[in-house]
């Protein structure tokens, strides 16, 4: 009897021993479980940190921040105290200026990313950066010569900083290419002409800007002609 009890056992140690082994080949057991683990988190929090997975958290921020100022100026200006007016948009310069920080970040960690250089550049002109956005939108056009937002945008820079040659240019390349964002930057013409006092040459890009508006429109009619059946 105590040979076969003995048998038993050395059995019995046996099967735990092999169990044992099979179970640290096979990545489980205490201290190799606990690598394995590690080692998935790890990879993971390192795909988290990928630069193209930054860059895209990093510009739907910007986003989201511009988009927060846009709703404040919208409240601003119909805002009838002038106190409570100017608060509001400081809190959307203060978003513009996150927007900025968002952008620039999504930039660092992707530098081709052309829409990100554009929204810079957009944040950079609503807080008054004009040169800084100038070479922002340059930048994203270099990347993308035909991401025509970026030419609109950076025409309404040139209109800030009085570089109306350089308006009408991007104007006529809008107009050629994108109509829906043509007729933006027209409007951005028009309250610019607004808003400027009297001289020769506000006057003769007023009388640019109503000539284009006239042949803008002859080509609407002519084109809604066309399309009619008789």
């Amino acid at each position: 009897m105590k040979v076969v009890r003995l048998g038993l056992a050395l059995i019995v140690a046996l099967g735990f021993l092999v169990t044992s082994s099979l179970a640290t080949a096979a990545g489980g057991g205490g201290g190799g479980g606990g690598d394995y683990r590690g080692g998935s988190g790890g990879s993971a929090q390192r795909s988290s940190r990928s630069p193209e997975r930054v860059a895209k958290r990093s510009y739907q921020a910007g986003l989201r921040h511009k988009e927060k100022a846009w709703k404040l100026e919208e409240k601003a200006a119909k805002e009838e105290d002038a106190e409570d007016r100017d608060a509001l948009l400081a809190k959307a310069r203060n978003s513009y200026e996150k927007a900025i920080g968002a952008q620039s970040a999504a930039l660092k960690a992707v530098p081709t990313h052309y829409e990100a250089a554009n929204e810079l550049g957009y944040a950079l002109r609503k807080t008054g950066q004009y040169e800084k956005a100038i070479a922002s939108y340059n930048r994203a056009l270099e990347l993308n010569a035909v991401y025509f937002p970026a030419v609109e945008y950076r025409a309404e820079a040139y209109l800030a900083t009085g570089q109306l040659e350089k308006a009408k240019t991007s104007y006529m390349t809008l107009f050629r290419n994108d109509r829906k964002l043509a007729d933006q930057l027209m409007r951005a013409m028009d309250e610019w002409v607004e808003k400027q006092p009297a001289g020769d040459e506000t006057k003769s890009f007023a009388e640019w800007v109503k000539e284009r508006q006239a042949l803008a429109n002859v080509g609407d009619d002519l084109s809604q002609n066309n399309s009619r059946r008789w």
